[in-house]
């Protein structure tokens, strides 16, 4: 269970309600949004692996601040890596 003076791992605001990971509300919203958003990137670009998507959208123009700090952290820590693909698995037997 998470004190309640726990920070975000990433801008150091409060971590949000219920969160399994160490996002504050924006960055949960972005992390939430990666993992949708992932369905709709491997259906446009095919194979597309979790770990290209994620350096795609770190580099992308596009992408919003968050978003980018999210897949930054994902991809710098195994333990975030994992939570990430296991996530996509749930989705992709959801979907």
């Amino acid at each position: 269970m998470k004190a309640d003076s726990e920070k975000c791992i990433i801008c150091e605001r409060d971590v949000e309600t219920g969160s399994k990971l160490s996002f504050c509300r924006l960055h949960l919203e972005a992390y939430q949004n990666i993992v949708k958003g992932y369905v709709n990137w491997s259906g446009a670009y095919g194979d597309l692996a979790p770990e290209e998507f994620l350096r795609r959208l770190e580099n992308n123009d596009y992408s919003g601040k968050w978003v980018k700090e999210v897949a930054h952290i994902i991809t710098s820590r195994h333990d975030l890596l994992q939570f990430f693909l296991n996530d996509l698995s749930y989705w992709g037997k959801k979907s």
